[in-house]
């Protein structure tokens, strides 16, 4: 899509005034790529004066195809990741008073975790704890003497990650000790929230809806779990990223493969309105002075 969009942009390029600059952007599956590329001088790229805007575009078979769906503030969650070792006594499993049992604590940390986003998490201001592995052991009649636990954090605002953070290390270590038993928490910080301007995402709302008409344009979605390093990107320069529906109409909606799953199949003329949406925020951006 971008790629269209450079070409559509030379062919007029004789028509606006001002830079485009476009960002093949690598390793977003957790490398940090934009990050890196900010690092190397990304908005330094185009000369001396940076670039005052910014717009991204994400494909998602979350949507119906060709269309645009966008919001105002947060947009992707931030991403950590946490990864906690227990460590109790092994044994014999036919005699577990003699042991201190690992897997028994870290699964009862899985399920303390859960409550305490219920129960002290705002639920206006959420986030997801979800463990995605637990390891331990190595046969069916010994008792570990270790057990690891892996997972990922999702939160929309700075205050919530971080009562998030202390709020994993108090509860395993306090389950943890209460059993006699020790946690080692390892906190992982990833992306940051993705946060479009509201200023520019009405832009980029106007655009579409000249581009492609209102039914094709939802400007007030729910905002995403997922996360995205496009957000490094938004906390240096003002701007917006989008959702490009990508569904194709012949698949339901409530059982269309994701964006990660090895079945997915994304609607590709889709990805020609994906194009033009790239050359009309730029061209409308240079038309107001960005």
């Amino acid at each position: 899509m971008l790629l269209g969009a450079a070409r559509l942009l030379v062919e007029r390029r004789a028509t606006f005034a001002g830079r485009v600059l476009l960002m093949f952007q690598p390793g977003e599956e957790g490398y940090h790529g934009a990050w890196v590329m900010l690092e190397e001088g990304l908005l330094d790229a185009a000369g001396p004066t940076r670039p005052t805007a910014a717009f991204a575009l994400h494909i998602s078979t979350e949507y119906p195809a060709s269309t645009i769906n966008i919001r105002p503030g947060p947009m992707m969650a931030a991403a950590d990741f946490v990864n906690i070792d227990v460590k109790g006594r092994g044994g014999h499993a036919s005699q577990p008073s003699s042991a201190l049992d690992p897997i028994t604590i870290a699964a009862e940390i899985v399920i303390g975790l859960q409550t305490f986003v219920t129960r002290q998490v705002e639920v206006f201001d959420p986030a997801v704890i979800t463990i995605a592995r637990l390891a331990s052991g190595t046969t069916n009649n010994i008792i570990p003497e270790t057990a690891r636990l892996e997972g990922t954090i999702r939160t929309f605002s700075e205050k919530t990650r971080t009562q998030v953070h202390e709020g994993i290390i108090r509860l395993a270590n306090g389950i943890a000790g209460a059993y006699g038993a020790t946690a080692d928490v390892e906190l992982l910080t990833l992306y940051p929230v993705t946060v479009n301007d509201p200023t520019y995402t009405e832009l980029v709302t106007a655009t579409a809806l000249e581009l492609l008409g209102p039914d094709a344009v939802n400007s007030s979605i729910e905002p995403v779990m997922g996360a995205e390093d496009f957000s490094y990107v938004l906390q240096q320069v003002p701007g917006a990223m989008a959702f490009l529906g990508g569904r194709p109409a012949s698949e339901d909606p409530a059982t269309a493969p994701a964006n990660h799953s090895n079945k997915v199949v994304f609607d590709e003329p889709a990805m020609a309105i994906g194009a033009a949406t790239y050359v009309a925020v730029a061209l409308r951006s240079l038309a107001r002075g960005d």
